[in-house]
């Protein structure tokens, strides 16, 4: 039995295949309106992709630009006391 996610993902695989058709047969010979297959290609789609890719990983264990990384109690103290003697000096 898939799970209901599962039959997600398999989903966006027909979307994205029904929309890729689309996009090779002449405007005359598709089988769906001008505003459905763009409707797919730049909404259904990409936020499907966006909702199957979400990581809920914290942003700090990962990013190596924005977030802080974390600190050892000993390294909090250490800084700290680097911090006051740089002050004080």
């Amino acid at each position: 039995m898939l799970s209901e996610y599962a039959k997600i993902h398999i989903a966006l695989g027909i979307l994205k295949g029904v929309a890729e058709r689309e996009g090779k047969r002449h405007l005359m010979d598709q089988h769906t309106t001008f505003s459905m297959h763009n409707l797919l290609e730049s909404e259904i789609i990409p936020s499907l992709e966006t909702e199957l890719d979400y990581d809920p990983t914290p942003q700090y264990l990962w990013d190596d630009h924005g977030g802080e990384p974390p600190m050892t109690l000993d390294e909090m103290h250490s800084k700290a006391h680097q911090q006051h003697i740089e002050a004080h000096s």
